[in-house]
């Protein structure tokens, strides 16, 4: 099962601050990539809200999640956020049973999803 962790890390400062952060952290980032069971793992500063990141990770599964917990870079990145004040975050973990694209073959948005249908079936 996929695992998402997503959610937002609120800092004291502006988006200079935030991009300052994430650049000079680089290093965990792409350490996480790295790391067994990594999917994706990125850092985003919000275009609208300054002071804010979003995080993003996926998972193979929640033994890999927990593997990056134990391992070295995920140390590194909490001693490399400790640097900087931080005043908020709400950062979740989220199971995926299924995966699925957005788009059909042709392009467009999905009419169904894990077979669920906006418009129910004639009856």
């Amino acid at each position: 099962m996929r695992i998402i962790v997503a959610g937002t890390l609120r800092f004291a400062g502006d988006e200079v601050l935030c991009s300052e952060i994430i650049r000079s952290g680089a290093e965990h980032i792409v350490s996480s990539r790295k790391e067994q069971g990594c999917v994706a793992y990125n850092w985003a500063v919000d275009p609208l809200d300054a002071g804010l990141i979003h995080v993003y990770e996926e998972w193979e599964s929640e033994r890999a999640l927990l593997g990056h917990f134990a391992h070295s870079s995920y140390a590194a990145m909490r001693d490399h956020l400790g640097r900087y004040e931080l005043t908020g975050f709400a950062v979740q973990i989220y199971s995926a049973a299924g995966v699925e694209p957005v788009y059909d073959e042709d392009g467009w948005p999905r009419r169904e999803i894990f077979g669920v249908s906006l418009n129910p079936p004639a009856g």
